[in-house]
């Protein structure tokens, strides 16, 4: 018979706190990561649609605004739509429908584009208000000389016109970046006043953006506001606008798509936030107004329409809902070769891209179909470390709940969604490799619910919305 071993409780005590420590923070059985959505932790309202905008360029054929590209805009859910576009915007001449070089001596006609009225025929189309860049030069075309502060007015006038009072006006684009026709800081900000002053002596509503400098540089945006202080202008801005890209992909490196880069956007929007509330400028947004996950060299195709890019637009946009107020994915309507592009226009009628679903999960799960219907930014805690799983969660006018999650690691995981409150029902949505690589759109995904938690299976290197009622 064996004899029984007697320890005394104040040497198993030690034992048992530490089993009990090591029960409470180990993952539960069956599940691998477990998500709280915190519905009396609203972090911010905003109007979702800013948050989705558009990007057009006067490059795209008019003839490829018609009922199906509009269907495409409507399901991204923007409120916003932005032209004429890109590096364009310093060469271009609205009145003419003109486009030139950087030297601003050979203009080229280019009706054969989208033209301003085509523009504004397409917002009313889609519901979306103009976001336009302002050419900050003055230029000579044809013998005759056009004033940029006059086309600036003339083109508020008719914005107002047509109802787009309070329209979005950015000044020049990308002014820090040689590919442009280069601005010193205190030129470019001499130039927006005198472009601005103009816009708001026709509209004073108008939303006055700048300096929409390439990337994240402190030393442009500080600048640019330290001008518009010593010159007495800081009345003039209402928005910050810069670039966001993920990285630089060339045959000259090793670079892939970072699904780390959202968190580092994050910093940034923190930085410029605080920048701004530093000299007492909370009242100024921020506004994204071209983001992508990569730049590509000529040449280079590495990281081109991948999942990992899909994963890299959903995360960043999720980031823009917590932090910025505004923000553009760059670009819409494009030949499908290019890997920004989210709708082919070289199609007949154009089609989704890859890379169109990635946007529009995020976009449906966090709006309203109303995309102007204000939402209620919820905080949301994960177990895991960003580098595995985000998510990001809102409250709609009708009180139902949008609940994004994204899996960057290469496992499949259980994940556990703990709600504010039981459900009526949950349903869901994924997009992962398999539906990513097939252009194939959005898929059902099975939901479990068990009182406030709903469970799903979210495979590897994949995202999933959830509809919660």
């Amino acid at each position: 018979m064996k004899r029984r071993l007697l320890i005394p409780l104040f040497l198993l005590l030690p034992t048992l706190l530490l089993t009990s420590c090591q029960s409470t923070s180990s993952p539960e059985p069956g599940v691998d990561v477990v998500v709280t959505v915190d519905g009396s932790a609203v972090l911010r309202e905003l109007e979702p649609g800013l948050i989705f905008g558009a990007n057009l360029g006067a490059w795209v054929s008019n003839t490829k605004l018609g009922a199906t590209t509009q269907d495409l805009f409507r399901d991204l859910r923007p409120s916003v739509a932005r032209f004429p576009g890109g590096n364009m915007s310093n060469n271009y001449c609205w009145v003419t429908q003109k486009v030139s070089g950087n030297d601003h001596v050979q203009w080229e006609d280019w009706s054969w584009g989208i033209g301003v009225g085509q523009y504004i025929a397409f917002l009313k189309a889609i519901g979306c208000v103009p976001m336009f860049s302002l050419n900050p030069f003055d230029h000579n075309i044809d013998g005759q000389v056009h004033s940029a502060a006059s086309e600036a007015a003339d083109l508020a006038r008719l914005f107002v016109a047509e109802g787009f009072a309070g329209a979005y006006y950015e000044v020049g684009n990308e002014n820090d970046g040689s590919w442009n026709p280069m601005l010193s800081i205190n030129e470019y900000t001499d130039r927006f006043i005198l472009l601005m002053t103009a816009v708001k002596a026709v509209d004073p509503s108008a939303r006055a953006m700048g300096p929409v400098v390439s990337g994240y540089n402190m030393t442009w945006i500080n600048g640019f506001l330290n001008r518009l202080q010593s010159l007495g202008a800081l009345n003039l801005l209402d928005w910050v606008s810069y670039h966001h890209y993920g990285g630089w992909i060339s045959n000259g490196n090793q670079n892939g798509i970072d699904l780390d880069d959202p968190q580092d956007f994050d910093g940034e929007l923190e930085t410029i936030r605080n920048a701004l509330a530093g000299r007492g400028l909370s009242r100024v947004k921020i506004a994204v107004t071209e983001m992508n996950a990569a730049i590509w060299d000529e040449g280079c195709t590495r990281g081109q329409f991948t999942i990992e890019q899909g994963l890299w637009l959903a995360d960043a946009l999720g980031v823009s809902l917590m932090k910025a107020d505004a923000a553009n994915v760059w670009i819409h309507l494009h030949p499908g070769a290019d890997p920004h592009s989210l709708i082919d226009d070289g199609a007949t009628p154009p089609r989704p891209t890859k890379n169109y679903w990635p946007v529009a999960l995020p976009a449906q799960t966090l709006s309203s179909s109303d995309p102007v219907v204000p939402i209620a930014v919820l905080a949301v805690t994960l177990d895991v470390e960003p580098s595995i799983v985000t998510g990001y969660a809102v409250r709609k006018a009708d009180g139902s709940l949008g609940v994004l999650l994204i899996n960057k690691s290469a496992e499949s995981l259980e994940v556990a969604v703990d709600l504010p409150a039981s459900p009526r029902g949950v349903t869901a949505r994924r997009l992962g490799r398999e539906e990513y690589d097939a252009g194939s759109g959005l898929a059902q995904l099975s939901v479990r619910v068990e009182s406030r938690r709903a469970t799903i299976t979210l495979s590897a290197t994949s995202m999933a919305g959830l509809d919660v009622r």
